[in-house]
């Protein structure tokens, strides 16, 4: 595995890329508690480096990022369970979403994962099909 160090960084976005990047992984190994980094901090860093060097994902301030865990209560918002969450884009990314707290909500991993890149609206709709339910009825 391939890791890039400070002599490889060549512009100043890939500077600011892997600063970035570092922190992302600095702060995932400390919400995790772990004492050190593991293989998930790692993956976090390269694939966050990646994605800002070569574009695809933008840096967000750090104030919008940290504003949704105040914002929601700590559970799904799709189910209200407490244990599993994670962030989930209402308006997936693959859809056009935004990485900004407005689009972002806490899901449990089954909500999360059964919703995969529907957006929320469709999620509810499939959600009322599934349990039979009409949409008067909610």
């Amino acid at each position: 595995m391939h890791f890039m160090n400070r002599t490889e960084e060549k512009t100043v976005r890939e500077h600011i890329a892997w600063s970035y990047a570092n922190l992302a992984c600095a702060h995932s190994a400390i919400q995790s508690g772990a004492k050190k980094y593991n293989r998930i901090t790692y993956m976090i860093r390269a694939k966050l480096n990646k994605g800002l060097t070569s574009g695809a994902m933008s840096r967000c301030s750090l104030f919008d990022d940290e504003r949704v865990k105040y914002d929601y209560p700590m559970s799904c918002c799709y189910c209200g369970a407490i244990d599993d969450l994670h962030m989930d884009h209402l308006l997936p990314k693959s859809r056009g979403g935004w990485n900004s707290s407005d689009n972002l909500v806490w899901a449990c991993k089954s909500c999360n994962s059964s919703k995969r890149d529907r957006d929320v609206l469709r999620r509810l709709h499939m959600a009322e099909i599934e349990l039979n339910v009409s949409p008067a009825n909610v």
